[in-house]
């Protein structure tokens, strides 16, 4: 995995193997890059780069390079060999990493064992969780240590959800599943099986197979999810049931009461936005009521931003974001604890005077204690909808003097890299002052200008990367 997630590096309890670490993550994400430039990145010396340059090439596996030239650093593979070459020899250096890998494949760990075959002390083992347990806060679980046994403290789905966030981003190529055989053609035939059937749906495939990793994996170690209620007569529940029951039965397991339904609600997580949906699938029959309350508030949406009221996939989208409390608010709530960190700030211009308003159309069918994660989805939805309807939220004018082949193909690279959402207009010095700004408009300019009704934002002939970067962060405010 090139994009390591945070968590993952947040788990690594020495400072210079994260270090290590990300050196490798920079050099893997860039074609080159110099000394200074990394120190800068990961916030220490050149001096101490360079001596864990020495280390990382003294590491790597066969077929990988480091090269050093005039123009800085290269991570040199050969052909066929993959990243997890790489994380292989690395990761496992961390205490935390070794430590959470072992407590995912089993219910609780000899702290005898565990201690001797790494070489710690158990103080050395308890100031390691220390750190990892600051961590797993944000997940309600935490790592508990006594002289007999280490454990994973926890409602048993608050587990498979911080696992979950934790190896997304590594299922791609098995990295952490290796050590036990999981069949990830039994879960893509899965979805071949539904989508050659009346109940075929879009799902984003690695994020709903690591879910049969970890519900496989977890269930085989004894650890059971805790008991919940569920609607057994749900109508979606019951649709894809004895799909979920024969998938993971192919892997020796037979599912039933609250791990059936965990299971199904993991599966419905990975479900895609502007789905399309087989003959079975029908929101308008089995959930007239969520469906009312998506209309309502789809109408809203629509009258606010001037949308077509059949706006494409609009009410479809609430309807989903909805049905995922419908099935079961518990989970729902657990569930938001994997990506609160998504959660952005909504613009208060929104469809809606408050949150209230969004509360009292939706809670004729769901009440949940703390809604934040819900209205960041419905807001998520409606700025989806405005984009795909009327994508340029913002205006640069680009004022610039040059010479007119090399204006001409900067205008371009700005373009690119501003992005769909921004409209970027050329125009001269002695035109700005006929203008009419409005609010979110900007000046690009190489030129001194006198305007104060806008932002100026100045770059150079050859515009620097510190400039190129203020322009990105300046026109990215307006993506969310």
């Amino acid at each position: 995995c090139d994009m390591m997630d945070t968590i993952l590096k947040n788990i690594i309890t020495e400072k210079d193997i994260e270090r290590q670490i990300s050196i490798l993550q920079q050099l893997l994400e860039q074609p080159q890059l110099t000394v200074k430039t990394i120190a800068n990145q990961i916030k220490t010396t050149e001096r101490t780069v360079f001596s864990d340059l020495q280390i990382i090439r003294d590491q790597l596996p066969a077929g990988w390079f480091i090269e050093t030239n005039s123009l800085g650093i290269k991570l040199i593979r050969e052909k066929d060999n993959s990243t997890n070459e790489l994380w292989a020899i690395f990761l496992p250096q961390s205490v935390g990493v070794r430590l959470i890998k072992e407590l995912f494949f089993q219910k609780e760990i000899s702290t005898i064992f565990f201690t001797e075959k790494n070489g710690l002390s158990i103080e050395t083992l308890k100031r390691h969780i220390k750190k990892i347990n600051n961590q797993l806060i944000p997940f309600n679980i935490k790592v508990k240590i006594t002289s007999n046994k280490v454990t994973l403290l926890g409602d048993e789905s608050a587990i498979r959800i911080f696992f979950h966030r934790l190896l997304t981003p590594l299922t791609h190529n098995n990295f952490f599943f290796n050590d036990y055989k999981i069949h990830e053609g039994y879960y893509t035939n899965f979805l071949d099986s539904l989508n050659d059937s009346d109940l075929a749906v879009k799902t984003e495939q690695l994020f709903g197979a690591c879910w049969f990793f970890i519900n496989t994996i977890r269930i085989k170690a004894n650890c059971r999810v805790n008991h919940f209620n569920f609607d057994e007569t749900d109508p979606l529940f019951n649709l894809y049931q004895e799909k979920m029951i024969n998938l993971y039965q192919r892997e020796g397991i037979y599912l039933e009461n609250e791990e059936l339904f965990f299971a199904f609600f993991c599966f419905l997580d990975s479900w895609s936005y502007n789905n399309t949906y087989g003959k079975k699938v029908c929101f308008k029959k089995d959930y007239p009521e969520l469906v009312e309350v998506a209309t309502n508030l789809s109408k809203q949406i629509t009258k606010h931003n001037n949308l077509p009221l059949n706006h494409s996939y609009l009410i479809d989208n609430l309807v989903l974001t909805l049905l995922k409390y419908k099935e079961s608010a518990l989970l729902s709530e657990q569930f938001q604890l994997e990506y609160q960190d998504l959660i952005v700030t909504r613009k208060e211009n929104g469809p809606f005077q408050t949150d209230q308003e969004i509360l009292e159309i939706i809670n004729s069918v769901i009440k949940i204690k703390n809604p934040s994660y819900l209205l960041n989805l419905i807001s998520l939805i409606e700025q989806e909808a405005r984009f795909s309807s009327s994508p340029e939220m913002m205006t640069v004018y680009f004022v610039f003097q040059g010479e007119p082949a090399w204006k001409s193909f900067l205008r371009q690279e700005l373009d690119d890299l501003t992005g769909r959402r921004v409209n970027l207009i050329t125009t001269d010095l002695q035109e700005l002052n006929k203008l009419s700004f409005k609010e979110n408009d900007i000046i690009l300019s190489n030129l001194s200008v006198d305007i104060n009704t806008v932002p100026v934002v100045y770059i150079s002939t050859v515009p620097t990367k510190n400039e190129l970067r203020q322009l990105t962060e300046l026109t990215l405010e307006h993506y969310f």
